[in-house]
């Protein structure tokens, strides 16, 4: 075969090496562009309701559910091994534990319809808000329960105990620091279960349970708020004086503010600091519907008496 002729079937040969490679290329180009799988799209977010924060609120069963729309005083949250303040606004977990000064007050918002009242001195344990209804533990104090929305279900734990409201209700519940736990049910009907025992308290009645013992028998609420004080008589000449009283049973008592023990049976007895001259002394019972009365009463202190000096004989002059 001639030189000239080689180099021409040479050509063809490269030539026809380009033209499949170019095809095949093509062929790959055409494949990625067009043949290609589609992407699968990843799940869909749910749209978040816009909460009381104005911030999507988390799943019902996660943190952020409780907000506090009221509070004064000194109100704490604790997190992280040490005691928070908050204030309203704020929106508390599932899992925080939150508490009230002598003089603070909050309320916590659970649902649209539904929240609670902290009342001064107050511990309680956020528990839950999901389908099945809110739940708290309270630690020690008085609480006060609103729900509104037949729906809702609002259950307060204390001591081996469960309230609940039946249906729309406005109750109480109150932990004092001799374990007796006591339900009044002021609008609607409440449920109070203890050592195997439910009682239902209707509305207008209260109940209570001693410390491991079932609820007595619901009874009507009195009418008057009972407030007895015995004031301490005579001369006074010490730093301070004692006075002692009988209220209802589950009422909060406070002596110039500050507040007392009370005994399961209602009475109670403190010890007032006294200045020299006369001392105001202001007592004041809430009963558990949150009725108040006042009595007041002035102590006097006289100043200390000066010793006795006897008389020592001497002799005047000398001689």
């Amino acid at each position: 075969m001639s030189p000239q002729r080689r180099s021409r079937r040479a050509g063809t040969i490269i030539l026809a090496v380009g033209i499949v490679g170019g095809l095949a290329a093509a062929s790959q180009l055409s494949h990625l562009l067009f043949e290609r799988p589609p992407r699968v799209p990843s799940p869909a977010l749910a749209p978040a309701s816009v909460g009381l924060t104005e911030t999507p609120p988390p799943a019902a069963d996660d943190a952020g559910v409780f907000q506090v729309t009221a509070a004064e005083g000194g109100i704490d949250v604790f997190r992280e091994g040490r005691w928070i303040p908050i204030q309203r606004g704020d929106v508390l977990t599932s899992a925080d534990v939150v508490r009230t000064a002598v003089a603070g007050r909050a309320v916590l918002r659970l649902a649209a319809g539904t929240e609670i009242e902290l009342r001064e001195h107050v511990e309680v344990r956020l528990d839950r808000l999901s389908a099945a209804g809110a739940s708290v533990d309270l630690r020690r104090g008085k609480v006060v329960a609103r729900v509104s929305v037949s729906s809702d279900k609002l259950t307060i734990t204390t001591r081996d105990t469960r309230t609940a409201n039946d249906g729309p209700a406005h109750f109480v519940v109150m932990s004092d620091e001799h374990g007796q736990v006591s339900v009044a049910a002021l609008k609607g009907t409440a449920r109070f279960a203890a050592a195997g025992k439910t009682v239902i308290v209707p509305e207008g009645n209260e109940t209570r349970s001693r410390l491991g013992e079932p609820p007595d028998d619901p009874e009507k609420i009195p009418e008057d708020v009972l407030l007895q004080v015995v004031w301490p008589t005579g001369e006074r000449h010490g730093d301070t004086a004692t006075l002692q009283g009988r209220t209802a049973r589950a009422a909060l008592v406070t002596v110039n503010g500050s507040p007392i023990s009370v005994a399961p049976d209602g009475r109670f007895a403190a010890v007032v600091p006294l200045r020299e001259g006369s001392n105001l002394v202001d007592v004041e019972a809430e009963d558990v519907a949150g009725r108040t009365r006042q009595a007041s009463g002035t102590l006097v202190r006289r100043p200390a008496r000066p010793p006795k000096l006897a008389p020592e004989p001497a002799q005047l002059w000398k001689k």
